[in-house]
């Protein structure tokens, strides 16, 4: 080590005191990222198609035209909402249109083309309740946000469409009433993913949407070429469609939103083409930012000054670009602190011959692009990734990765490109927060599926203390997938109840301490891709068996410590309540 650091100086003419300097941050830098190591059970992952045995039956239908156009290739989302608060999450499935038939009324008996909601009976079987719930709707719908905007105790609905968005307000008796023009959300663009997020402190959930592109069906662009004599369609590149500005409605507190996007800083710069957004407190000021992935152009990083205004800060944060500062086809978003440092990283899904980006957060705003570290680079450069999923599924409390794959195109053979339309989905096991290890081909059968794959969503369905996933596709039925795992480690299941902050809990983190660990989770809006997790925090605790304590810090910096929670029950965490017990009850392990 004395000779390198003899040759260091000899090369670089610095100092003795500055090379030893130099070695002293080197070593403390590698050192942050060692992974905390605890006697959990290694458990091997599995994941089991479920969706017949449930009688979840929904088939996404987007048929595509000769001419390609664009936005029938790109699907719709799920989201995971206990709508009847009985303790089970219910889905709500998005569904596509037929270019032909779009202006034709629909009835309310076209259920083919409806979006969905189906009631989860006790994680046994699903039952189709969109009639009887008032949530029969049309169009091609794109984005899914769960949130309780009126603080009624009830998850209402948020739909970003091909045409004008929607908002369902849950009445709380089984149904819900669609007041998107009433309450001046109904904004008629090209909607993708859309979060809850509480943007300017006030303690109401307002609306953050990331629009794709500037087209509607009286101008929409075709592209084509001339192959063997004759012309040929194909989805136009978004990066020559113009984008369409974000959108953020903030809450107003009497049932109505008012449009500030323009206020808040959103037109300060080139609209852009977004389709994932993830809201989360990255400068840790105590209010919520924005980071939006954009498709083929630069990413977005909305730092927010605490008045609900923003500043694009992606660039100098290293989240504008990959580590070689190209710009790449950004789909779906996931947030977690994946190595156990207690903060909060990012995962971007990209186009195929990218990689897949994974953002390590440095702190004090500054990301680090450590895909090719961690063993995700390769694997996905032969895929084109859309909904992504951090996710605990043997519960040793490291958050594997799940990515929904999928091309665009259809017809690139023809192109003499040989890049396939269907493709298998991934899966990654954590491997203690050093590496991720693709374990795909012993994880279940349907990962040895071509699709073409979309949305993804995380939730405990049957409330066996196991994360399940619920993953969308283009043209193709959606798959529930129950976790299956053998030896997997305990769990904690918690719900966030705010009362000064959201009633959701949107924003809030919580740090569970399991020994010497400190295991960080988010309360999450909206993520992966169009999609939306269940609300409730599930947590890995390993081989832990003993009682834990977690802290909650919600919106605002305000935190309260909770004690004596034991592993393999569910507990709601009242602000406030710190110092009563909170309400509990037991899922079987």
């Amino acid at each position: 080590m004395i000779n390198f650091l003899s040759r260091l100086r000899l090369f670089t003419g610095l100092s003795e005191r500055l090379v030893w300097a130099f070695y002293l941050l080197l070593i403390l830098q590698w050192n942050s990222h060692l992974p905390i190591r605890a006697d959990e059970p290694a458990g091997e992952i599995l994941l089991q198609d479920v969706t017949a045995a449930v009688q979840l039956a929904f088939q996404h239908r987007s048929p595509l035209t000769v001419k390609r156009h664009l936005h029938l290739m790109m699907g719709s989302g799920v989201g995971w909402l206990d709508y009847d608060n009985d303790g089970f999450p219910d889905l709500f499935c998005g569904q596509g249109e037929e270019w032909e038939s779009a202006l034709r009324k629909k009835q309310d008996t076209d259920l083919e083309w409806s979006n969905r909601l189906f009631r989860n009976a006790a994680g046994t079987q699903f039952q189709d309740v969109t009639q009887v719930s008032g949530l029969t709707g049309f169009g091609y719908a794109m984005g899914i946000a769960v949130g309780d905007y009126d603080h009624d105790g009830f998850d209402d609905l948020y739909v970003s469409v091909f045409g004008r968005n929607q908002l369902y307000a849950n009445n709380g008796d089984g149904t819900f009433t669609d007041i998107s023009q009433s309450a001046h959300v109904d904004h008629p663009g090209y909607g993708a993913s859309c979060t809850w997020s509480d943007l300017d402190g006030d303690g109401l959930l307002d609306l953050y949407i990331a629009n794709y592109l500037e087209i509607d069906r009286e101008h929409y662009p075709i592209c084509s070429r001339r192959v063997d004599g004759a012309r040929f369609y194909f989805v136009c590149h978004p990066r020559y469609v113009p984008g369409e500005y974000d959108v953020i409605y903030r809450n107003l507190g009497n049932g109505k939103f008012l449009d500030v996007s323009k206020q808040a800083g959103l037109h300060a710069e080139t609209p852009r083409q977004g389709l994932g957004v993830f809201a989360a407190d990255y400068d840790l000021d105590g209010d919520q930012d924005i980071y939006v992935a954009n498709d083929s152009v630069a990413n977005q990083l909305w730092i927010n000054d605490g008045r609900g205004h923003f500043t694009d800060q992606a660039l100098i944060a290293g989240l504008a670009f990959n580590r070689a500062g190209d710009r790449e086809a950004g789909m779906g978003l996931a947030g977690a602190d994946y190595n156990g440092d207690d903060k909060l990283d990012l995962f971007v899904t990209n186009y195929f011959g990218e990689t897949n980006t994974l953002y390590r957060n440095e702190g004090e705003l500054f990301f680090l692009d450590v895909t090719d570290e961690t063993g995700l680079a390769a694997p996905s450069r032969v895929r084109l990734g859309f909904g992504t999923s951090f996710v605990d599924l043997n519960n040793d409390g490291w958050e594997d990765l799940f990515v929904a794959n999928g091309h665009v195109h259809d017809r690139l053979a023809q192109l003499g490109k040989r890049e396939p339309f269907e493709q298998e989905p991934q899966l990654f096991k954590n491997e203690s927060g050093s590496r991720f290890r693709e374990i795909s081909e012993s994880a279940g059968a349907f990962f040895q599926t071509k699709q073409v794959g979309r949305g993804s969503a995380v939730a405990d369905f049957n409330r066996d203390g196991l994360a399940d996933l619920a993953v969308s596709h283009l043209n193709q039925p959606l798959v529930l997938l129950q976790n299956q795992s053998r030896s997997a480690g305990h769990s904690l299941s918690l719900q966030l109840v705010g009362r000064e902050s959201n009633r959701s809990g949107i924003g809030a983190t919580v740090e569970v301490n399991v020994g010497k660990r400190k295991l960080m989770r988010l309360r999450k809006g909206s993520s992966s891709y169009l999609s939306a997790d269940e609300g409730r925090i599930l947590t890995g605790l390993g081989g832990h068996s003993a009682a834990v304590s977690a802290k909650v810090t919600w919106q605002g910096g305000k935190s309260e410590i909770w004690t004596g929670l034991q592993p393999g029950r569910h507990y709601t965490l009242i602000e406030g309540n710190s110092d009563s017990q909170p309400s509990t009850q037991s899922h079987s392990e």
